[in-house]
C-alpha cells in the first residue's frame, strides 16, 4: 500500500479538548509519515468527500490528528464513535526538515498550526536540540494540549488574544527578532514573522512546508 490510495483506519481513541476541538487517534495497518508536518486525508467509508487532517503524532501503525469539528466533512467525521471505521491516506505534503533546524529555534504556532507542534517538539528533543516554543491561543477556554507540550519544551511562553491567559496579543509578538523560527498557523503570523525571523521553516496550510 502506498500514501497515494485509501486504507481502512478505526478510531482508537475520541477525546474532546476544548469546545469545538477535537483529538483523535486512528489505527491503520500501516501509517506512511516520514517527518513531523505531514497531514492525512480521511473520509467516511461510503463517501468520496475527503479532508485534510492535521496530524499531532504518529509511529508505524497510529496516528494522532487535532481538529475543528465545524464544516463539512470534519462534523460528520467528529460523530464517529471508538471502533468505527473510516478511510485514510497518510504521510502527505513535506513535513518539516527536522535535521536543518538550529539547537535554539524559536517554535511558533497558532490556530490549526498548534497540534503538529508536539510531534515536531519530540523529534527535536530525540536529536537532544532546545527550543522556545511560542503558542497563540484565542482565549483562556481555548488553550489546549498544554501537559503534554510541558512534557517536551521547558521554555514555552503562551498569547492569548484577549489577555485571558498570561500576556495578551498574538503568538508573532512573543518575538521581536530571531535567527531561525519554525511556524504553523495563519497567514496573519506568516506576514509579521517575514520581518522578524532571519530564516526558517513555515507550515502555511498544514500541507505543505516552505522554507525562507
Amino acid at each position: 500500500m502506498n500514501n497515494n490510495e485509501f486504507e481502512l483506519g478505526r478510531i482508537v481513541e475520541k477525546k474532546p479538548l476544548v469546545e469545538g476541538i477535537l483529538k483523535f487517534t486512528i489505527e491503520t495497518a500501516e501509517t506512511h509519515f516520514t517527518a513531523p508536518g505531514q497531514y492525512a486525508e480521511l473520509r467516511l467509508t461510503d463517501s468520496e468527500n475527503e479532508g485534510v487532517f492535521i496530524v499531532s503524532e504518529y509511529d508505524g501503525k497510529r496516528f494522532t490528528t487535532v481538529f475543528k469539528t465545524d464544516g463539512n466533512p470534519y462534523n460528520e467525521i467528529s460523530k464517529l464513535e471508538l471502533g468505527d471505521k473510516l478511510e485514510v491516506r497518510t504521510g502527505l505534503g513535506n513535513g518539516y526538515d527536522v535535521d536543518a533546524i538550529p539547537d535554539g529555534a524559536v517554535v511558533m504556532a497558532d490556530t490549526t498550526g498548534i497540534p503538529q507542534m508536539l510531534g515536531l517538539l519530540r523529534e527535536l528533543l530525540m536529536r537532544g536540540k532546545e527550543c522556545r516554543l511560542i503558542l497563540g491561543y484565542e482565549s483562556k477556554d481555548q488553550v489546549f494540549m498544554m501537559p503534554q507540550f510541558r512534557n517536551l519544551c521547558n521554555n514555552i511562553e503562551v498569547l492569548t488574544a484577549d489577555g485571558s491567559n498570561g500576556r495578551e496579543g498574538r503568538a508573532y509578538d512573543g518575538i521581536r527578532k530571531a535567527e531561525y523560527v519554525v511556524a504553523a498557523g495563519s497567514v496573519e503570523m506568516l506576514d509579521n514573522l517575514a520581518t522578524k525571523a532571519e530564516a526558517g521553516q513555515f507550515n502555511l496550510d498544514g500541507m505543505n512546508v516552505t522554507k525562507w
